[in-house]
This record gives C-alpha cells, structure tokens and sequence, in this order.
C-alpha cells in the first residue's frame, strides 16, 4: 500500500512538530484540533494564572526553531502560546488545521484492510451546529498528549459544597487571578501545578491551604542560587547518575564498583536541597532519598513556595480529603476546613476513547498501562503511530525526534526486528519500568530521567550516529541539552533519503 494521506489527531506540541515532519517529506496532511487555537496544554483555556515552563527557554525549543532571545529564562505560558502559533505560521502547518473538530471514532477500513476511516464531529460557532464527517486516511498519528483528560478524585459532598456556592476546579479550570480574589482556597497535589497554583494563590487569595499524600522533592530553578538547573537536569553527566536498564561504559564503572561515589553524590544533593531549601524547618523532608525520586514526577520549585511555607503564609496538611462538607472540607483525620474553591492539581489520566475498540484493548491494558515499542508504535496495529507518549523533560525535542523515527518507518527506513521482538522488548521495558516508578504512575509512559538514552536509541534506529568523540565528547556529556545541535540529524536522515 502506497501511504499518502496523514491524519493528525491534536495541535499541540507533539501534532505541530508531527505535522512539519510529513508535510516535509511531501505527504498530504490533515490535523484534527479540538480546541480554538494550537497549543495542547498550553492552549489559553487550559493554562492556569502563572504558568511557566518548566525548562529553561533553549531546552524547550524545536531543533530548527529557537525562542525569541527576549524571551526570559521560564517563559510564560502566553509566550509559549506565542511560540508554537508563530512555528506553525512558519512552517505552513496552520492551513492544514481544522479547529473545533473533535475525532470520534478510528476504525480500520475494512473496505481495503488497510488504512483507516476517522470519524469527526466539527463545531460551527456561528449557528452551534455540530457537524459529522468521515474521512479515509493511509495512516493515523495519534498526538492528543498524555495531559489531556484532568483527573478528579470521585468524593462524596461535593454536590452539597457546590449548592452552597461553593466551587470544585481542576487545575486547568483555573484561568483567571479574579477566581480566586479574597476567597479562601484549598489546592490539592504535590505536583507542578498544585505547588505553582498554592504559591500564586498565596499573593491573591484571603488564604490558602495545601493538602497533599506525599511530600516529593523539589528542584530550585538556581542550585545555590548561582547554578541553573540545566546544568545539573538537563545533561548527559546528571544521566549517569541513575543507573539505566543496559549499563555500558562508564555508566557499568559508576554502578558497579563506583557505588560508595554514586552513594556520596546523591548525599550532597540532598545535603544542598535541605539546606538551600529550608526543609527540615518546613517539614517538608520527603520520606523517599532523591535518587529514588529523579523520574516523571520530578519538578521545579516555584519561586517562593519554601519561603511561604517557611514563614507561614502557605499552609499545609499531608494527609487527603475523605468528603466535602457544605461549607469546605473534611480531612481523612477528621479536621475539617473551610474554603470557598478546592482546585486539584492531580494529574492526569489518558486514553483513546476514539480508537476502535479491538486495538484500544492491544493499547491499554487492564490497569490502564500503554504498550508501545520505543512509545511510537504497536507492532499489532498497523499504520497508527503515537507522538508525544513520553513524559519527560525532553518533550520537544523527543516529540520532534519521535516524529522523525515515524517518518522514516512509514518509508520503511527504520531498523526495526521482528514482531516477537518487539513484544518481547516492549515487555522487558515494561517490567523494568514497574521497578523504577511507582505502581500506578504515568501510565507506563514516563522515560524521564534516561531522556539521552531514549533519543539516542531512536537516532540508532534511524540509521545515524548522534556521537562526538575526544574532547567534543566531553563537552556533549557536561553541557545541557542543545537542540539544535539535533538539526544535523535531521539534514542527515534527508540527505539518506535522496
């Protein structure tokens, strides 16, 4: 079968850098986007009062597109909406988009048994109708993000709270500084969010209160703030730290016989943090050691959530919410609390209720775990591929990447082994990830901290080496990740294909 058409499912990240990649290499490409605008989670009615990235400006931009210089260190969310519609005004994506059009349902087409029909429902604002459609695609790219569908725990009294004026939000609900003006706020998580939305509430709210299960470690954007945390994060020598499923070269030295320098390493970490941190006067000393917590749930400390906690403006209490009360909540130990808006920053969850049903249940299984060879493809579901099924600090560049493995193995270009291969390897990594992460966590997705070797591992299936050697080695293993020095892949897998 001659593949051709290209459907793209979201215009987020992941669907944007997708879209260039196949229009690149002379497809025909439609986007399906259900939101008014591109940006996926960062979508102006998704993006809450004070969002930031996480990574600094130059390690979150595409290889061939860097942010503006005036861009600061943490760009805002606005600015990263900015970013990604100017990529796509760019690169000729925006023309391919149909905005407020919502796929419903991809089954195979029977008719050839190849391909796929993608039904849609496409939203007209002018009359509100609501309009169904079909349409025949040669392959399928799944891009609608592991951050699509907020995540609420089921509580009883929520209904009793609400009647009484009170108000329940997810974190993405939460759009506007005035939600929150004066009202007395409850935010639950650890997480990015919970943390960013407690620490801006602190400034607008009558007061807040963070109720959380577990206290993570917390990264400053400054290691003593001198340091930016690029240096340390974001880079092949902080890799090495932790050790990988396959260990090689100096990462076998280090967690062999150089475990007591692996021990003291961490330690210093810690000792830092504590210190620079103020956690053990905050209370906020997680019970778990750092290395043991370097993984998707990782996150940068907002700037001035310790010092709130430190001097008392932002409250806190570990423990969960066991039910609303009319007037707040009432806590598992039995305190309650009164509030006028609970906002939980608590994930997450994902799916593809739009994938016939068959191939849904090869996808996801029982406990709602991802099955993926390299987090792009499902040897037992033809012609669809996922990009963006890889939480890590590296979204961009392992999207664009991603996209690019894609590319070259719909031209049969990849080296890829056999089906029983790719199972068998498909079920070596899940089980090794069920070690690293805990039980129930980011959906079997999470490649975070082995960034470098997850986009390494594609580069060699692609067919090119992405290693210096000598002293240009050295530097590429100290300095933060770079990536445009990705665009030489790029130009090589182009130049191959000539």
């Amino acid at each position: 079968m001659t593949i051709q058409h290209i459907c793209i499912i979201g215009a987020g990240i992941s669907g944007l850098v997708a879209a260039k990649t196949f229009i690149e290499e002379g497809y025909t490409v439609t986007i399906f986007e259900k939101q008014k605008k591109v940006g996926g989670v960062w979508e102006e009615s998704r993006t809450y009062s004070g969002l930031t990235t996480q990574n600094p400006r130059d390690t979150y931009a595409f290889s061939d597109y860097p942010m503006p210089a005036y861009y600061p260190e943490w760009p805002t969310a606005e600015q990263m909406r900015n970013y990604l519609e100017s990529y796509a005004q760019k690169f000729g994506i925006l023309e391919k988009i149909r905005f407020q059009t919502e796929v419903t349902q991809v089954e195979r087409n029977t008719a050839i048994q190849s391909g796929w029909v993608v039904t849609i429902n496409s939203h007209n604002d002018t009359n509100g109708e609501i309009k169904q459609q079909k349409y025949e695609f040669d392959f399928v790219l799944i891009c609608n993000g592991l951050f699509s569908i907020p995540k609420i725990p089921l509580l009883p009294g929520k209904e009793e709270f609400i009647a009484s004026g009170g108000q329940v939000l997810h974190s993405t609900e939460f759009n506007d500084s005035l939600q929150i003006t004066g009202k007395r706020i409850i935010v639950v998580g650890f997480g990015k969010s919970a943390t960013d939305i407690a620490t801006y509430a602190v400034g607008q709210a009558k007061e807040c209160t963070l109720v959380f299960q577990q206290t993570l470690w917390k990264i400053p954007r400054f290691l003593l703030g001198l340091v930016n945390i690029k240096y340390l994060l974001l880079s092949r020598f902080a890799e090495a730290w932790l050790p990988y499923r396959q260990l090689r070269g100096l990462e076998w030295v280090l967690h062999t016989i150089g475990k007591p320098l692996v021990w003291a390493f961490w330690q210093t970490q810690e000792t830092i943090l504590r210190l620079q941190l103020r956690l053990d006067a905050c209370g906020m000393l997680p019970d778990k050691p750092m290395y043991t917590s370097v993984n998707c749930s990782t996150a940068i400390a907002p700037e001035g959530f310790y010092e709130y906690l430190y001097t008392g403006k932002l409250q806190t209490r570990k423990t969960t919410i066991a039910r609303f009360c009319q007037d707040g909540v009432e806590l598992a130990n039995g305190e309650r609390l009164q509030a006028d808006i609970v906002i939980f920053g608590t994930g997450f969850r994902q799916d593809v209720p739009f994938l016939e049903e068959k191939y849904r249940q090869m996808l996801i299984d029982n406990q709602g775990y991802f099955h993926l060879y390299r987090n792009l493809i499902h040897p037992d579901i033809p012609e669809i591929g996922f990009v963006g099924y890889s939480i890590t600090f590296f979204s961009q560049l392992i999207s664009e990447v991603g996209a690019w493995w894609l590319a070259e193995y719909v031209k049969g270009s990849v080296i890829i082994p056999s089906r029983a291969e790719m199972i068998k390897d498909m079920e070596i990594d899940f089980e090794w990830k069920q070690t690293q992460w805990p039980v129930g966590s980011n959906n079997g997705t999470c490649i975070s901290p082995y960034n470098y070797h997850y986009l390494e591992q594609l580069i060699q299936d692609m067919g090119v080496s992405s290693r210096h050697k000598g002293w240009q080695r050295i530097i590429e293993v100290m300095t933060p990740v770079n990536p445009s020095a990705y665009k030489k892949i790029r130009q090589e897998l182009r130049k191959k294909n000539l």
